[in-house]
């Protein structure tokens, strides 16, 4: 059975979530179904996520791009209409 990959309301307070995701785990609701998630509020894990993330870091020309289309989608149209994204 595929599982969400969206975090549950018991994952809330977990420096593991991302909100659309979980850092470790794939099936974070699968994670709960014996009543205790191995990755909840457990700092060792969180410690290597953020050492994963330092080794990693992200691409500052991806994210200067990033910007710029987002900024670019949100101004109107030079007819005067909004750009389709932002309907």
């Amino acid at each position: 059975m595929k599982g969400k990959h969206k975090p549950i309301r018991k994952c809330h307070g977990c420096g593991l979530n991302l909100g659309d995701h979980c850092a470790t785990y794939e099936f974070p609701r699968e994670m709960w179904h014996h009543r205790s998630c191995p990755g909840y509020k457990n700092e060792e894990k969180l410690r290597e996520y953020e050492t994963e993330l330092a080794r990693h870091p992200p691409n500052q020309k991806k994210q200067m791009r990033r910007e710029v289309a987002k900024r670019r989608a949100s101004e109107p149209h030079h007819q005067g209409t909004l750009h389709y994204a932002n309907r």
